[in-house]
């Protein structure tokens, strides 16, 4: 078994919703995240594709956009409320 296997999605996340409803495949977000990663469609996440999809994650929590993130800016964005609209 790869690294994936027994890694995110393998055994030891079922409990915590990593895995679909056979517990083999991964659930549709992580597929949807998968894809929006692979910008270039070719079924794999190179590691600047990796990096533009974590760069803008970054760019969304730093809030007051000093290139710094802290614990509160952090802390913000993972409890914003879903309803609320990102910060540009």
């Amino acid at each position: 078994m790869g690294m994936m296997g027994r890694g995110m999605m393998g055994q030891g996340m079922k409990g915590h919703g990593a895995t679909g409803a056979d517990g083999m495949q991964p659930p549709v977000v992580f597929r949807i995240i998968f894809a929006l990663m692979d910008a270039d469609g070719d079924g794999t996440v190179s590691l600047p594709e990796f990096q533009v999809a974590h760069e803008r994650i970054f760019k969304a929590m730093d809030s007051d956009k000093d290139g710094k993130l802290s614990f509160e800016e952090m802390m913000t964005f993972m409890h914003r409320s879903k309803s609320s609209p990102p910060q540009q």
